[in-house]
């Protein structure tokens, strides 16, 4: 009997397998070269996004993160108590407002300038017009696959 020509691909080849596969050696890669900074991944994209947003509350950021607030509280806690994000509440009952310290803007800096060369070895890999088309499926497959945000 000849196989289907409509058969379903195999696990290793299906789509969702390989990128789950290519997001864990992403995100092995990243906590490499961060090791020697002190940070771990989260920690490095909370930064980041205070650093881009000054004054945001802790659930905007666990919003743009797509984490859950108390893994977020937990992540801007201890960078905090490293002297790396100073928070100041803004009111009785109001939300917690983020900055980074002068501390976490020189990290960030860091960060910033080894996000942007593994930016640039992906699309030295790949190429300009195919990073595009990665950029515009990933766009694509987000706006059909993950929920929007609330406010």
């Amino acid at each position: 009997m000849s196989p289907s020509p409509t058969r379903a691909p195999r696990v290793t080849e299906s789509v969702g397998f390989r990128l789950s596969r290519l997001a864990r050696a992403l995100r092995a890669q990243w906590r490499d070269q961060l090791a020697d900074l002190g940070v771990e991944p989260p920690e490095a994209a909370a930064l980041r996004v205070v650093a881009a947003q000054p004054g945001a509350a802790l659930r905007q950021l666990a919003r743009i993160l797509a984490s859950d607030p108390m893994s977020t509280k937990r992540c801007v806690d201890a960078l905090e108590a490293r002297g790396l994000v100073a928070s100041t509440r803004q009111g009785e009952g109001r939300p917690r407002a983020l900055r980074v310290t002068a501390a976490g803007a020189v990290l960030v800096g860091e960060i910033e300038r080894r996000a942007a060369d593994r930016e640039g070895s992906v699309v030295a890999a790949l190429g300009p017009a195919a990073t595009a088309q990665l950029r515009a499926a990933l766009d694509q497959l987000e706006a059909s696959l993950v929920p929007p945000t609330k406010g």
